[in-house]
């Protein structure tokens, strides 16, 4: 029987994240523990309900790696100061310019942040579908 890391190309995975309705409050959501040395190739988040983007109070969502728990690498995000989502639409989160952002290692935690700018904004419940491609 093989085992998952000996499956070729993108592997999702799917981290469900719960709407945090206070727009000022800073908020992570607990993901899965990567099973194998990966890559992240894509993220893409699909919000339950429509979200307006603002330049001055606005939210950034993130795809964290925790490793050891206080991993600061950022392998992907989303921020609301210009750009509108649309609720079940999923959209392409931005990758990491740094490669050794993308890379993950066996073990390592993934989780999805809420990051706040200003006063923030509310972040409906949705779903963020990460990608691993062994490595």
């Amino acid at each position: 029987m093989p085992q998952l890391k000996e499956i070729r190309g993108d592997q999702w995975f799917r981290i469900s994240v719960a709407g945090a309705g206070v727009a000022s409050t800073p908020a992570e959501f607990p993901g899965f523990v990567v099973p194998f040395n990966a890559k992240v190739t894509s993220a893409k988040w699909v919000p339950e309900s429509s979200i307006t983007a603002n330049g001055t109070n606005y939210f950034t969502l993130t795809l964290r790696n925790r490793t050891t728990g206080a991993g600061a690498a950022l392998p992907a995000s989303r921020s609301y100061i210009a750009t509108n989502s649309t609720a079940l639409a999923p959209e392409a989160m931005t990758l990491s310019g740094t490669a050794a952002d993308l890379n993950v290692a066996e073990g390592d935690h993934l989780s999805v942040e809420k990051l706040v700018t200003g006063t923030g904004l509310a972040m409906p419940a949705g779903v963020v579908m990460v990608a691993l491609q062994v490595r």
